[in-house]
């Protein structure tokens, strides 16, 4: 006898094996012909410039921020304002990078047949989610179940 999980992982595996899914799936590709997909290409690959240029250019003043600071007499408080910018620059270049990740990922998809393909459950993802976000690798539903375990409750740590 299969418990409820197991009963619950065998049902949605014959979901996604089933000829309905295959439909659903190839219709939904048949819709995103070269005419759709094009413009999303351009964004991702403009994306793709813009954002290595932006990564560029932190790193670069970073670098002579730094050469600066060293020439600098600096008092405590003067250092942990330098800190918290520093903090603050190193943050906003680990964004960039992961969405330069995420749109060369979505390049990668659209290069061998697996755009608009959601990468947990397989579903179609939802062309309106597409247009607002090229570089989407999850239907809504399994974004949203993403970010649930990736953001912990406030007041809960996960350590």
């Amino acid at each position: 006898m299969q418990t409820q999980p197991e009963a619950a992982d065998a049902k949605l595996l014959t979901q996604i094996n089933s000829p309905l899914r295959k439909k659903k799936i190839l219709a939904h590709m048949n819709m995103l012909d070269k005419n759709t997909l094009k413009p999303l290409k351009a964004w991702l690959l403009g994306r793709e410039t813009e954002l290595l240029a932006e990564i560029d250019s932190a790193l670069e003043a970073a670098g002579e921020a730094t050469s600066a600071d060293m020439r600098e007499v600096n008092d405590l408080e003067d250092q942990a304002s330098k800190r918290e910018r520093t903090t603050l620059q190193d943050a906003e270049v680990q964004r960039d990078r992961n969405e330069l990740a995420d749109v060369r990922a979505a390049l990668v998809r659209l290069n061998d047949g697996t755009y608009a393909i959601c990468i947990n459950c397989g579903q179609p993802i939802d062309f309106e989610r597409l247009a607002v976000m090229p570089a989407a690798a999850r239907c809504m539903v399994c974004q949203t179940q993403f970010e649930a375990r990736a953001i912990p409750p406030a007041g809960i740590s996960r350590s």
